[in-house]
């Protein structure tokens, strides 16, 4: 007997709704397999519901619950690794560039850590800890409520203004000690090539490189879900710009 389908999907919503499960599948490691065996399907019969897109109400609460999610968080997930990244204005960026501490606590706390938790880890006292969450509220970055719960009013995912207070203060120690590695971990990369484009293909890169820090954007959205200790800090740097190297320029006519 056929089930309900919920959207046949060529709807955008719901078709992100369905990339942002298969996305959350990826992210903590469950296969096919392992759904079809949840509930008690072919393998086959998951990849074809998940091509098609077409998930019952029934199906997705299922594959939800193996995730140990509810469909609340996984809509809420897929509007925030949509919304991409957003500026804070220059007063708030100012305040937080002047305040290093303050900084790393808005910056854990955008990535999911309670403030209880943040004093468990960090060299946070519970006094700093609410001077922190009172200047953040102030700033309209949080609201605070009674004992001290936050509901965060910035969006997850910030791009720091360029130029601005963040970046002039910490992008040169940012790109130096990002760099300082030796790249030689499975899990991590670094390569520099050089070639000749037509604008054209130069546009191309462009929009490339902009697709991929939106699908980073998504990972880092998502993964904000896992157990803290089932993720790791990142940090993704990309670079490209028309250059001619100054050793090659040197031996120009």
């Amino acid at each position: 007997m056929n089930e309900p389908v919920l959207v046949r999907l060529n709807m955008g919503q719901t078709a992100r709704l369905i990339d942002t499960l298969k996305k959350c599948l990826k992210a903590r490691g469950v296969t096919y397999r392992e759904v079809a065996g949840a509930l008690n399907l072919s393998e086959a019969s998951i990849k074809r519901l998940f091509s098609e897109k077409t998930l019952s109400v029934k199906r997705l609460e299922e594959i939800c619950d193996l995730l140990d999610l509810n469909i609340y968080d996984l809509a809420k997930l897929s509007m925030n690794a949509q919304a991409g990244p957003s500026e804070l204005t220059l007063e708030q960026e100012r305040v937080l560039s002047e305040n290093p501490g303050l900084l790393v606590f808005f910056y854990l706390l955008l990535n999911g850590r309670s403030p209880e938790s943040i004093i468990a880890d960090y060299r946070v006292s519970e006094e700093e800890s609410l001077q922190f969450l009172l200047a953040l509220d102030k700033l309209d970055l949080i609201e605070l409520h009674p004992e001290n719960k936050v509901r965060l009013i910035a969006n997850k995912n910030i791009a720091w203004r360029k130029n601005g207070p963040i970046e002039k203060r910490y992008k040169k120690q940012i790109k130096d000690e990002l760099l300082s590695a030796s790249f030689n971990r499975p899990d991590e990369h670094l390569r520099f090539e050089t070639g000749k484009l037509s604008d054209d293909s130069r546009s191309v890169m462009l929009k490339k490189i902009d697709r991929l820090f939106k699908e980073y954007y998504e990972l880092t959205e998502i993964d904000k879900a896992l157990p803290q200790e089932k993720s790791e800090n990142t940090g993704l740097i990309v670079a490209f710009r028309p250059w001619v190297f100054s050793l090659l320029d040197s031996f120009k006519r």
